[in-house]
Parts: structure tokens; C-alpha cells; sequence
């Protein structure tokens, strides 16, 4: 359900950043325990009692930017695989391309919930305490991933304002697309946007960040992720459509 609260100050034209609190976020238990594979009441009691620790030191450990960019969107001619996004092109996959090429407009975007987390994590390790770390990482992971999708929400119900739709949301090291193009994707926003840079290999700092585009037009819809024609084992998206369906059978 969209949350109503969230607003968005535009920072130049069609260039916005949404204020996201941790307040409108859900992270709950019984989520991360979906996520790092138990069955609701069945993750040991020590876990659990992590798990609660961890959430409860959210809020104060989390600093979440987040915004996107409209931009137009148009097919290359000839049998080309990619896209333009502006006047930049990207090299898709027909995974993606499949998706959008019909479309008008892309919104680019980012997310990221900063580095208190993965400090912590790497804080843990530190001290000899590797369980604790890995929970950490795994809940900062989930984390970002509940922003973004707020976020896509949010876009979704901005969009619908204009009788416009949107698609499912696709990030570079995904769906066979490379992760280099991370650099395109950041070359079309402004310098340091919502407090990420990138390394020379395509790395988002803070590393709990996630950014991709989302495909806008007046006909499109949400479809199931292609995760069966995808070679990426440990893809977000893939875990996400287990849990949902695990969710179904417990």
C-alpha cells in the first residue's frame, strides 16, 4: 500500500529527491527470517533475539537518501540489444529491453540507506563475531531493498497522476546487464546524488545502495520477474519472488 506521507522536492526539472523515514518502512522479524531461509517459528531463539536487536538499532544506524530522474527513452534503429535513456546508450539484454523498448520515458534512480550498517558489519568481523556480522549484512541488505521498493511504489504513484504506467525496476549487474554500465546510468545524474559514488569498477559507496531504471507509459504493467531465463543464482529479485511465495504456504 503506497504510503502517502513520502514527498519529493524537485531539484532541477524531472530531477527529484523523495524523503524516505525509517518511520514509513516495515522491517519486520518475520521477513528477515523468510530471507535467510527458516520457516515462520522455526529460526533458533538465539537467532531470533539477534534478529530483534539488530531491527531495534535501525533507525539510528540507517541515513536514507533516495530520488530518480525522468528521462526519454527511445529504440536505436536497426536490430541493435540496448537502449537510449537521453542521449546515452545502454547496452541491455532482451530481458530488459524486452520490457521497455516500446516505452517514452525511463525513470533512473537511486537508493541507499548509507554506511552505518556495513560499518557495523565490518565492526563485527573485527571482533571475532562472524554470526552477528552476517545478520547484520543480511538485514542492511533487506533494508535497502524495502526502501527501493517504496521508492518504486512512490514513482508508481506519481506516474498515475499523468495517467501513466510503470514497469518492474531493473539495475545494472542484472538480468545480463553489466555492471559497468553502473557508470552510464551515474553520468545522467548529478555528481555525489543522494550521497553515492561509484569505484572505477562499478562498486556503489555506501555499498547498501541500489539504483536501475523503471520503464514509464500509458499502456505498460508490472510483470513477474524473468527468473527463469536469468543466469544470476543469488539475484534480489529472485529471492524476493521465493519468499512472496513461501509467504503463500506457510
Amino acid at each position: 500500500m503506497m504510503n502517502h506521507s513520502l514527498k519529493q522536492i524537485e531539484v532541477q526539472k524531472e530531477l527529484f529527491e523523495v524523503v524516505i523515514n525509517f518511520s514509513d518502512l516495515a522491517i519486520e522479524s518475520k521477513e528477515v527470517e523468510l530471507t535467510l531461509g527458516y520457516m515462520e517459528n522455526k529460526i533458533p531463539k538465539h537467532f531470533s533475539m539477534l534478529i530483534d536487536e539488530i531491527i531495534s538499532e535501525l533507525p539510528k544506524r540507517c541515513s536514507i537518501k533516495t530520488g530518480y530522474r525522468i528521462l526519454q527513452l527511445k529504440k536505436p534503429p536497426g536490430k541493435n540489444d540496448g537502449l537510449f535513456i537521453g542521449d546515452t546508450f545502454f547496452k541491455m539484454d532482451k530481458i530488459v529491453t524486452g520490457q521497455i523498448k516500446k516505452l517514452e520515458k525511463a525513470a533512473l534512480f537511486v537508493c541507499t540507506i548509507g554506511s552505518g550498517m556495513e560499518n557495523w558489519s565490518k565492526q563485527l568481523l573485527i571482533d571475532g563475531d562472524a554470526a552477528m556480522a552476517y545478520l547484520v549484512d543480511s538485514i542492511a541488505s533487506l533494508t535497502v531493498e524495502s526502501v527501493t521498493n517504496l521508492l518504486h511504489d512512490f514513482i508508481e504513484n506519481e506516474m498515475m497522476k499523468n495517467g501513466l504506467k510503470i514497469t518492474n525496476r531493473y539495475s545494472p549487474g542484472y538480468c545480463n546487464w553489466s555492471v559497468s554500465e553502473q557508470h552510464l546510468l551515474f553520468s545522467l545524474l548529478p555528481q555525489n546524488f543522494c550521497g553515492i559514488t561509484l569505484t572505477d569498477s562499478a562498486l556503489m559507496l555506501p555499498i547498501k545502495s541500489v539504483s536501475g531504471v523503471i520503464g514509464i507509459g500509458p499502456k505498460v504493467k508490472k510483470k513477474e520477474y524473468l527468473c527463469d531465463t536469468c543466469g544470476v543464482k543469488d539475484c534480489t529479485y529472485r529471492a524476493t519472488r521465493r519468499n512472496t511465495k513461501s509467504k503463500k504456504h506457510i
